[in-house]
């Protein structure tokens, strides 16, 4: 395998982690604005720890593979994993209760989100027994040496960014009339909901915006990348 299949391979491996992690966010979103169910202190702590798994591939695309950009995941799952846990206990520590949100196939989603994290530090720790990404030199998209690279990696690369983004200002902004300046309640009430189309209207719009400025910051990036230095 050459080198820049090898940066290839794992440059898309990467970029489908996202897309599936950019599933999972958008699930939770439009469960608390289309349905309008707000998250708990604990599901917070997994949302976080969602962003902060996508930090690790969005490192490796824009910026290169490195051991550490994947440690950054592995840090975020198992922080996630910790909060996941913790949930499930709570609602297995009481058999009367019907557990907090839906269940999607018999499973909480906090159940689910423990899946996720358990299969995504499974996931990287095979990625990092893979080495040859790692000596190849890769400079990610953001290189200087843009026209070298496949423009249609860099063109989901970064829309998926951009939407991941997106996400986290979205759920920061909405944190704020949930909890304010002090500790988020154990049970928020619920909100008024856009319903369920329109809510997944509101949640995949976040991927439309940035899919429609993606072409803006690909230009300059190209534009970068051809000017002489």
């Amino acid at each position: 395998m050459t080198d820049t299949r090898a940066t290839l391979i794992s440059r898309w491996i990467n970029i489908l982690a996202l897309l599936a992690l950019l599933g999972v966010l958008a699930g939770s979103l439009h469960l608390q604005f289309g349905v309008g169910e707000q998250p708990c202190p604990l599901c917070l702590v997994q949302r976080s720890a969602m962003i902060g798994l996508a930090v690790g591939p969005m490192m490796n695309l824009l910026w290169g593979m490195k051991p550490a950009h994947y440690a950054i995941s592995i840090l975020a799952a198992a922080a996630g994993a910790a909060g996941s846990i913790r949930q499930i206990l709570l609602h297995i520590n009481d058999p009367a209760g019907e557990g907090y949100g839906p269940a999607v196939l018999g499973w909480h989603l906090y159940t689910w989100a423990f899946v996720t994290f358990a299969i995504a530090i499974v996931g990287i720790a095979i990625l990092l027994l893979w080495n040859r990404p790692f000596t190849v030199g890769d400079q990610g998209v953001l290189s200087t040496h843009v026209g070298s690279t496949r423009l249609s990696t860099i063109f989901v690369t970064l829309w998926v960014t951009l939407w991941v983004f997106f996400d986290l200002i979205v759920i920061g902004i909405s944190v704020i009339p949930e909890c304010g300046l002090g500790m988020c309640p154990d049970n928020p009430d619920d909100i008024s909901a856009l319903g369920d189309g329109p809510g997944w209207i509101f949640v995949l719009g976040i991927g439309i915006i940035a899919l429609a400025l993606t072409p803006l910051v690909k230009r300059r990036l190209v534009d970068r990348g051809s000017s002489p230095s």
